[in-house]
């Protein structure tokens, strides 16, 4: 949402953005729009050209090329007028002397800075963790890495953590053509947005492709002298493996801002303007803990559009016109092996409606607090979720007999849910 009240910036105005990824290349643009004259530098700590991290796996997959995946080619920092200073990460910041300090020596000025630096992977630390042929996914170099191993060493792939990167990657080797193991230490797959019964549609179908699953165990060495060879498990199991992959989470990276006076919880705390508090500072992107709709406090959520929309309401703020970020809300979508399904908002609540049929390949559920829908998550079937999702975000006032005929039917019936956020009037149906 726009603010109101734009004033002039000051002459030249440097501004630096610290990520080339989508909160980042989201503010240069639209600090741009906003002032036509101020100098855009783009510091980033991998080589080339900035583009989207959620297609990794399908360039592992080969479906998709390295130039297919550039969200920003050579030409728009050109039209933007943006400096690209790549592949020399910032180490510190300065905020008293207004500098950031990079790995090479360089030592950058800027007026208003960005921190857009992302997340990495969390390292499973256990023995045998560094041997070659176990990859973490979270830059193109790590998907370089995977192919090549795919493509120089045969045998079973094992693949650690059942969030949406892990089974996007398992994905992908299947395209490969490659046997597959998957641990999780949970009960189930994509814990972070589905329930028991969800997870149930995506293990009917991992075993459909013969993926061997083991659920609530862990990685408790790994074994191996030239590469890696197995995974013993916490269960007693031992997988021969030739190539791991391990996706057991990420973590926002913050370390060169210790000591520099940003606010950091487990990310960088900001308010609906992406400001950290410092002065002339934001921070956008998986980096960031923005207000959440629900929660009323920052919370941390690694979005692709949250990311665009923070980067977007912070590079407005950093050329001097007003903007807020309404709010993040906790909200993914994942398509896997043919299945779908969405989830969006909270996970538990007051109430809940639930809808699944006998051998059916459609689960339904609605979370209710108060007089509000808080929740919901879609399975099989996703028909009509932007328009729950937006009476989620926007808080409509909706009763459980407003919704409770959608759960059979699929929600097929559009226009009553039209009328529900106030797109139409009711004489319109």
């Amino acid at each position: 949402m726009r603010g109101t009240g734009k004033t002039s910036p000051p002459a030249r105005i440097q501004y630096v953005i610290i990520g080339n990824s989508a909160a980042g290349i989201s503010a240069a643009r639209q600090i741009r729009r906003q002032d036509a004259r101020g100098r855009i530098s783009i510091l980033s700590d991998e080589s080339g050209w900035g583009y989207s991290r959620v297609l990794l796996p399908l360039y592992i997959a080969g479906k998709i090329s390295r130039r297919r995946m550039i969200i920003a080619p050579r030409e728009e920092y050109a039209s933007l007028r943006a400096r690209l200073l790549a592949g020399d990460p910032v180490v510190s910041l300065d905020p008293g002397a207004q500098r950031v300090h990079t790995r090479k020596g360089a030592s950058i000025p800027y007026d208003r800075l960005l921190i857009a630096t992302g997340s990495s992977p969390r390292v499973l630390e256990v023995p045998g963790n560094h041997l070659p042929g176990i990859h973490y996914l979270r830059k193109f170099a790590d998907a370089e890495g995977i192919r090549k191993d795919l493509a120089s060493t045969p045998g079973t792939a094992l693949v650690v953590g059942g969030g949406l990167v892990s089974l996007k990657t398992l994905e992908a080797l299947l395209r490969r053509r490659r046997k597959v193991h998957l641990v999780i230490s949970s009960d189930r797959v994509l814990s972070q947005m589905l329930d028991r019964t969800a997870s149930r549609f995506f293990l009917d179908a991992l075993g459909e492709k013969r993926v061997s699953v083991h659920l609530g165990a862990d990685v408790r060495a790994f074994e191996g002298n030239e590469r890696v060879k197995a995974a013993h498990l916490s269960d007693g199991s031992f997988l021969p493996c030739s190539l791991v992959v391990i996706g057991k989470g990420v973590r926002p990276n913050v370390g060169f801002l210790r000591g520099s006076g940003v606010r950091l919880r487990e990310g960088i705390v900001v308010d609906a303007r992406m400001a950290t508090g410092v002065p002339s500072i934001y921070a956008a992107g998986d980096v960031a803990e923005s207000p959440d709709i629900l929660l009323k406090k920052p919370r941390g959520q690694a979005i692709w559009p949250l990311a665009v929309e923070g980067g977007r309401v912070a590079g407005s703020n950093m050329a001097f016109a007003p903007a807020l970020l309404p709010g993040g809300l906790r909200m993914n979508a994942v398509e896997l092996l043919g299945k779908r399904a969405v989830s969006v908002g909270a996970e538990e609540g007051e109430r809940v409606l639930q809808y699944s049929p006998p051998g059916g390949p459609v689960y339904r559920k609605l979370i209710f607090s108060g007089e509000r829908l808080t929740g919901f998550l879609l399975a099989g079937d996703i028909r009509c979720a932007g328009i729950l999702t937006s009476l989620v975000k926007n808080e409509t006032p909706v009763s459980e007999s407003a919704l409770e005929e959608g759960l059979e039917l699929g929600f097929s019936y559009a226009p009553r849910l039209r009328i529900l956020r106030g797109e139409i009037s009711p004489g319109a149906t």
